[in-house]
C-alpha cells in the first residue's frame, strides 16, 4: 500500500451493541453514532467516503456481512482508517475473529479511530493496547452470555415461552411474563395435520399437498412441505410442553456456509409445563410419535449432509431443488420434490455420468485442448456480443414505440382504452426484452471471467483419485468448486439409467 495520511481515505464502521438502549431500534442507534462520528470527522478534518451499517449482527464474524466487506475493500486498500464508537464495535465474539480483523488493519496500515484515541495498530504500544481492550470485551461477551442464559433457563423452567411462537400461537403475557396463545386459524390446521397423520393414516408428503390444495399457507413460504409437517408433528409445545436447549447452532466457518443446527442429546435438553394452552391432547401426540417410530419416512435435513449434489442439481420443469431419499430397495434416489413433474434417479447413475466425464476432462487438460476450448468461448462470446446489440437495439425500438403512444394519445388518434392496451403490450415486450438482455449481460459475464480449466487440475485429481475416501461433504465441496449449477431432466420414455443432465461450469470448458 501507498503511503497516505491516515486522514486521506476513511471509513465509518456502526454496529449497535448490547450496551446501547433497548429502547432504541436498530436504526435509531446506528443514526445516533453516526451524527457523533460525523461530528469527530469533521474536527478530524477527515475525509469520509463510505459508512457500512451492520444492520443484522451476530456474534461470529461471517454472520455480519458488513465487516466482511469492509475487510474485502481494506484488503484492496480502499481505506486509510476506519472510524468506529469503541474498538469492541469492530468484535469481541472469539480471539480467531478478532485476529483476523486485526491483523487485516495490521497488514494494510489502517489506523482505528474513536471518540477517545486514535490507534495505530503498527505502533507497539497502540498494538498491545487494542489487544487488551479485545480481551476484556470478549471476557465481558462471555459473562453476559452466561447470564443471559441462566436467565432463559429459568424463565422456560416457569413454564414460559421465549423465540419466535410456533404455527398455531401468537405472542401473549401473563403477568409480565411471556406465554402463547391459540390463533385459532393456525391451531385448525395443526389439528387437521395430526388428525390426517394420525386417524387417517397420511404420510407427511400427502398431508403437505393436501393444505397446499386447500389454499393453507404456513407463514415464511408459499407451501406446506413434508419437513413442515413432520416438525409440527414432533413439536411437544402443541401438548402444552416448553423445550429449551434442544438444538445447538452451528457457527458459520465461512462466508459461504449456510446457518445450521444439530439435535442436542435429551438429557441436556430443557422441558417443562408451559403456561399456555395446548392445542392436541396428549393421547393424540403420544400416537403420532408411536406412528412416527415405526412408519418409514423419507429423509428431512437432520444437520448431517448426505446428498453429494446438495444445492447443485435442480428439476428443469419446475425449478425445485432435486431432493435426496432413500429405501431399503433402491438406495438413494434423487428426486424432484412437486409430485408428478419429473421422474427420480438413482444418485449412482448421475454420480457416474458425472465422474466419467470429469475423467475426459483430466485426460484431455494439455495446451491444444485448452486451446480449442478457448476457441470455442470466443466464438460463443462473440454471438452473446452480437445477441446483446440486437436485443439493445429492439429495446430502443420499444422505447420509440412507447413515447409514440403519448403522442397520438394527445392527438386524439387513440382513446384511453386503447392506449392503456398498447402500453400494456409494449410494456410486457420491453419486459421480456429486458429480462434477456441480462441474462445475455450475464452469460456474457460468466464465459469471460471463467479461469481456464488447467485451474481446475488439482480439484480434478483431488476428486477422482480420493473419491472413495471422501465423505459427502468433502465430496460436495468439491463438486461446487468444480460446478455451478444442474438442471435434470427424464421423461416417461427415458430407460431406468437415462437422463438429460445440463450442466453449468465454474470453468472454461
Amino acid at each position: 500500500m501507498q503511503f497516505y495520511s491516515y486522514k486521506d481515505s476513511v471509513a465509518f464502521y456502526l454496529r449497535k451493541s448490547r450496551m446501547d438502549p433497548d429502547s432504541e431500534s436498530v436504526d435509531e442507534t446506528l443514526s445516533r453514532h453516526a451524527d457523533t462520528l460525523m461530528k469527530l470527522a469533521q474536527k478530524l478534518e477527515l475525509n469520509v467516503v463510505e459508512i457500512y451499517k451492520e444492520v443484522v449482527s451476530g456474534d461470529g464474524l461471517f454472520t455480519r456481512p458488513e465487516m466482511v466487506r469492509l475487510l474485502q475493500d481494506i484488503e484492496h486498500d480502499k481505506y486509510s482508517a476506519v472510524v468506529c464508537m469503541e474498538i469492541d464495535r469492530l468484535g469481541r465474539s472469539s480471539q480467531k475473529d478478532g485476529g483476523i480483523i486485526l491483523e487485516t488493519f495490521q497488514e494494510h496500515n489502517v489506523y482505528i479511530i474513536t471518540p477517545n484515541k486514535t490507534y495505530n495498530l503498527n505502533d507497539e504500544i497502540d498494538e498491545q493496547s487494542v489487544e487488551m481492550q479485545s480481551f476484556i470485551a470478549r471476557q465481558e461477551l462471555k459473562s453476559i452470555k452466561r447470564r443471559l442464559r441462566k436467565g432463559v433457563e429459568k424463565t422456560v423452567e416457569f413454564g414460559c415461552h421465549v423465540g419466535e411462537p410456533p404455527y398455531g400461537y401468537r405472542r401473549a403475557y401473563i403477568d409480565k411474563r411471556p406465554t402463547l396463545e391459540i390463533c385459532e386459524d393456525e391451531a385448525k390446521v395443526i389439528r387437521m395435520v395430526f388428525d390426517m397423520y394420525v386417524n387417517q393414516g397420511l404420510g407427511s408428503q400427502i398431508i403437505s399437498d393436501t393444505l397446499n390444495s386447500m389454499g393453507y399457507k404456513p407463514r415464511k413460504n408459499d407451501r406446506f412441505s413434508r419437513t413442515t409437517i413432520r416438525f409440527y408433528l414432533q413439536n411437544p409445545t402443541y401438548i402444552g410442553k416448553i423445550v429449551w436447549n434442544k438444538r445447538k447452532h452451528i457457527k458459520k466457518k465461512f462466508p459461504t456456509d449456510k446457518n445450521r443446527s444439530v439435535l442436542n442429546p435429551e438429557d441436556k435438553w430443557i422441558v417443562s409445563d408451559g403456561m399456555h394452552k395446548p392445542i392436541i391432547s396428549q393421547e393424540l401426540f403420544d400416537e403420532a410419535q408411536r406412528i412416527r417410530l415405526t412408519r418409514s419416512h423419507p429423509p428431512s435435513f437432520t444437520g448431517e449432509l448426505k446428498n453429494p449434489f446438495a444445492g447443485l442439481i435442480y428439476c428443469k420443469n419446475c425449478g425445485g431443488a432435486m431432493q435426496r431419499q432413500f429405501s431399503k430397495i433402491s438406495g438413494n434416489r434423487l428426486l424432484c420434490p412437486q409430485k408428478g413433474c419429473n421422474r427420480s434417479i438413482k444418485t449412482e447413475y448421475v454420480e457416474n455420468y458425472i465422474l466419467r466425464f470429469l475423467k475426459q476432462i483430466l485426460q484431455k487438460c494439455n495446451s491444444a485442448f485448452e486451446n480449442h476450448m478457448q476457441s470455442e468461448n470466443d466464438k460463443r462470446s462473440e454471438m452473446i456480443k452480437i445477441n446483446i446489440k440486437d436485443i439493445q437495439n429492439e429495446i430502443k425500438s420499444l422505447n420509440k414505440q412507447k413515447s409514440s403512444l403519448h403522442d397520438l394519445l394527445e392527438k386524439g388518434v387513440y382513446d384511453i382504452p386503447t392506449f392503456l392496451e398498447r402500453s400494456k403490450v409494449l410494456a410486457e415486450k420491453l419486459n421480456g426484452a429486458e429480462k434477456a438482455l441480462a441474462e445475455k449481460q450475464e452469460q456474457l459475464k460468466d464465459i469471460e471471467t471463467a479461469p481456464p480449466i488447467k485451474e481446475a487440475v488439482p480439484i480434478l485429481k483431488h476428486l477422482l483419485y480420493e473419491y472413495d475416501n471422501l465423505s459427502v461433504p468433502e465430496k460436495n465441496a468439491l463438486y461446487k468448486q468444480l460446478i455451478k449449477r444442474m438442471t435434470y431432466t427424464r421423461t416417461k420414455d427415458q430407460s431406468n439409467n437415462d437422463f438429460t443432465l445440463q450442466i453449468e461450469w465454474r470453468y472454461v470448458l
